[in-house]
C-alpha cells in the first residue's frame, strides 16, 4: 500500500506540473493573447500579413512576460522569488541537506548549459526587424517597441550576470551569418548595450497612470527600477572585482553609480509609486500574499492569477505548510538588528535560549521583519475549508517536501486564507506574484549613493522601509563584530548592506549580491547553520549539532565548508560543445 501511495502522489505531481505548465503559457499578467493561435508560429512568422497592426506587435511582446520568475511549475517549486534565495544558492537559506554546488565550487565543465540559450534575444531581435511594417500610427505600438528594448536588456543582462562577456546581437542571424562565430563581446560594451536599450524603453513606454494593463504591465517606472539594478550591479561588479580576471579594463564603477541614482532620481518623481503602509504590526508580511496589486504603490509589476481566467497557481500549498525544504539560516538571523536599531547579542541568546523558546524570544526582540518572514510557535498556517491550523515546531524531524533542516520556516508569501493552504496537490489559487517593487529601487539609491561618498536622504529611502514595521530611524553603527568581506568598508555602507539583507530576505537578491559585492569571504570555509537544538522538544531526534548546539544539516555533506573557489566561480561555464561550434569563444577565468 505505501508503493501505491507514493505512486498516486508522483502521479498528482506530474499532472499539477502538467496543468501549471499549460496556464503559464495560456496567459500571463492576465493580457489576453485573442486569436493568437491563428498565427504562424512566432519564429517563422515571414506573411505580409503580419506585423501590420500594433495588435500584432501587443501579441508578440506578450509571449516575453513568461520568462519573469512567477510562480509557474518550474519557478522555484511553485514559490517564484520566495524559494530563490535558497535553490539558487545563499548564506540566507538553503536547500535540504544537500550543499548547494554554486557555492561549494563543486561544478564541473559541461558540455551544454540552458543557460547559453539565445533564443529569447533572437525573438526580440525579429520585433526589431519587423515592427517597422506597422500601418498603424507610432503612437498606437510605441509601448510595444518599449517592451521589446525592455525585454532585450532583461535577456543579456541574465547572460552578463552569468558568462560575463557575451555575443552581443541587435539583429536576426540567419544560420549561414559569420556573426555567429564571432568572439565573445566584453561585458562593458554589453552593459552599455543593455542600458541603451533600457533609455530606449524608459521613453516609449508609457506611465503607470497610462499604461494598459496598470501593474500587470511594463511601465516607464519599472524600466527605471530595472535600470537602477542593472547599474547598481555593474558599478560594484567593476569595483569590487577590479585588478581580477572579472573586471574590465578602463571603466570607472562611478559612472554606473551616477547612472542609478539619476534613474531613482526620476523614478521618486512618479506619483505612481510608494511604499504600502498598513498596521506595523504586519504590514510587511501582508505585502507578500495579496490577491489584487493593482493599486498598490509599491509593486511595480506583478502576475495576476484568476479563477475566472482559468490562471491558478498552487504556491500556498508550499509557502503555509511545505517548506519544500528551505530552511532559513542563522547567518540571517544573526544580521538583524533588534527592535531598538541596536546590534543584538546573538552569542549570549544562542547559549541562554533553545528551540520553540529562541525562536518566540528572538520574535520578541528582533526587527520585526524577522517575526514576519519566518514562523514563530502560535503563528496561523492556514484557515480555510481546510481547516484552521497553527505553527508547532520546524519540522525538522520531517524529509522530502515537508522537511526544514534549520529550524528556521520562512513564512514569508504565505496567506493563511489561501485556497490551498494546507491543502495537496491542487491548482485553485489566485494570490498575485511580485515581479518588481519599488522598496528594492530605494535600497539600490541609497547603496549608489553611498558608493559615491554622497549625502543620503534616508527619510525618503531606508526610513520609509524602517517605519512600515516600526523599526527606528536608520543609523550609522560601529559594528564590533562585521561580517568579513575580504576587504574593508565603511561602516554607513556595511548597515546599508544590513538593511537591504533584511528587507529582501528570500526575494531571490542575496547570491547576486554575494557575486557583485566579490564577497566569498562571507561563504568560504563556512557551513550554514540553524537554531539553538533542544532535545526535550524532541522525542530521541538526534539531529547533527555543533559545539554551540546549533543545527548543523550539512556537517557530513560539507565538513571543511563551502568551497568556492573565488578564481573561477563568479561565472559559469561557457559550454563546451559551443566553443568547440565555435573556437572564438574562449572559456571563463578558471574553467
Amino acid at each position: 500500500m505505501k508503493t501505491m501511495k507514493n505512486i498516486d502522489n508522483n502521479n498528482r505531481k506530474k499532472n499539477l506540473l502538467m496543468i501549471v505548465t499549460m496556464l503559464a503559457v495560456m496567459s500571463l499578467l492576465s493580457i489576453s493573447c485573442e486569436n493568437f493561435l491563428d498565427k504562424e508560429p512566432l519564429d517563422k512568422i515571414g506573411n505580409k500579413q503580419y506585423w501590420t497592426s500594433s495588435k500584432d506587435l501587443e501579441n508578440y511582446t506578450i509571449q516575453f512576460y513568461t520568462k519573469f520568475k512567477t510562480f509557474n511549475a518550474n519557478d522555484e517549486n511553485y514559490i517564484g522569488i520566495f524559494g530563490g534565495d535558497a535553490f539558487s544558492g545563499s548564506d540566507n537559506a538553503i536547500h535540504g541537506y544537500t550543499p548547494n554546488d554554486y557555492l561549494n565550487g563543486t561544478r564541473s565543465v559541461v558540455a551544454n548549459n540552458a543557460a547559453w540559450n539565445w533564443e529569447s534575444i533572437r525573438q526580440v531581435n525579429i520585433f526589431f526587424g519587423n515592427y517597422a511594417k506597422c500601418q498603424d500610427d507610432i503612437s498606437m505600438y510605441q509601448h510595444f517597441g518599449g517592451e521589446a528594448h525592455f525585454f532585450r536588456a532583461f535577456f543579456y543582462f541574465a547572460k552578463v550576470q552569468q558568462f560575463g562577456d557575451v555575443p552581443y546581437y541587435q539583429n536576426e542571424l540567419s544560420m549561414q551569418d559569420e556573426s555567429l562565430y564571432k568572439a565573445r563581446d566584453p561585458r562593458s560594451l554589453v552593459v552599455d548595450s543593455i542600458l541603451s536599450d533600457l533609455d530606449k524603453s524608459i521613453t516609449f513606454l508609457d506611465p503607470l497612470h497610462k499604461v494598459s494593463g496598470g501593474r500587470n504591465r511594463l511601465s516607464k517606472e519599472a524600466a527605471l527600477l530595472f535600470k537602477s539594478r542593472v547599474t547598481l550591479y555593474e558599478g560594484t561588479w567593476q569595483k569590487y572585482h577590479a585588478g581580477t580576471e572579472f573586471a574590465s579594463a578602463g571603466v570607472d564603477p562611478s559612472k554606473y553609480f551616477r547612472i542609478a541614482v539619476d534613474a531613482v532620481d526620476e523614478l521618486l518623481r512618479s506619483p505612481s509609486v510608494g511604499i504600502s503602509t498598513g498596521q506595523v504590526t504586519d504590514a510587511y508580511y501582508e505585502l507578500f500574499n495579496k490577491l489584487d496589486y493593482s493599486n498598490n504603490k509599491e509593486i511595480l509589476l506583478w502576475r495576476r492569477y484568476s479563477a475566472a481566467l482559468s490562471q491558478l497557481n498552487a504556491a500556498q500549498m508550499f509557502l503555509s505548510n511545505r517548506p519544500s525544504q528551505v530552511g532559513m539560516t542563522m547567518s540571517l538571523v544573526a544580521s538583524y538588528l533588534d527592535k531598538d536599531g541596536e546590534v543584538y547579542d546573538m552569542e549570549e541568546a544562542m547559549g541562554q535560549y533553545k528551540g520553540n523558546a529562541f525562536l518566540v524570544q528572538m520574535a520578541a526582540n528582533l526587527d520585526p521583519r524577522f517575526a514576519q518572514s519566518i514562523r514563530i510557535p502560535g503563528d496561523l498556517m492556514w484557515n480555510n475549508a481546510n481547516g484552521i491550523n497553527y505553527f508547532d515546531k520546524p519540522a525538522i524531524d520531517m524529509t522530502g517536501e515537508l522537511g526544514n533542516s534549520t529550524g528556521f520556516h520562512s513564512k514569508k508569501g504565505s496567506d493563511p486564507k489561501g485556497n490551498t493552504a494546507g491543502g495537496v496537490y491542487s491548482v485553485i489559487d489566485e494570490n498575485g506574484a511580485i515581479v518588481f517593487r519599488f522598496a528594492e529601487a530605494l535600497l539600490n539609491y541609497a547603496e549608489a549613493k553611498a558608493e559615491l561618498g554622497e549625502v543620503i536622504d534616508y527619510d525618503n529611502t531606508i526610513n520609509k522601509l524602517r517605519q512600515r514595521v516600526g523599526m527606528p530611524d536608520f543609523k550609522i553603527i560601529n559594528e564590533p563584530n562585521k561580517e568579513d568581506y575580504g576587504y574593508p568598508i565603511s561602516d554607513q555602507l556595511y548597515e546599508i548592506r544590513r538593511e537591504r539583507r533584511s528587507e529582501l530576505a528570500m526575494e531571490d537578491f542575496r547570491v547576486n549580491d554575494i557575486k557583485r559585492w566579490r564577497a566569498h569571504k562571507l561563504i568560504q570555509g563556512k557551513r550554514p547553520k540553524g537554531y539553538p537544538f533542544d532535545p526535550s522538544e524532541w522525542n530521541g531526534l538526534k539531529p547533527k549539532v555543533d559545539s554551540k548546539g546549533l543545527l548543523d544539516p550539512m556537517s557530513a555533506s560539507m565538513p571543511n565548508g563551502y568551497g568556492f573557489k573565488e578564481n573561477r566561480d563568479y561565472l559559469n561555464c561557457i559550454p563546451t560543445a559551443e566553443i568547440v561550434r565555435n573556437p572564438n569563444l574562449k572559456p571563463n577565468p578558471g574553467w
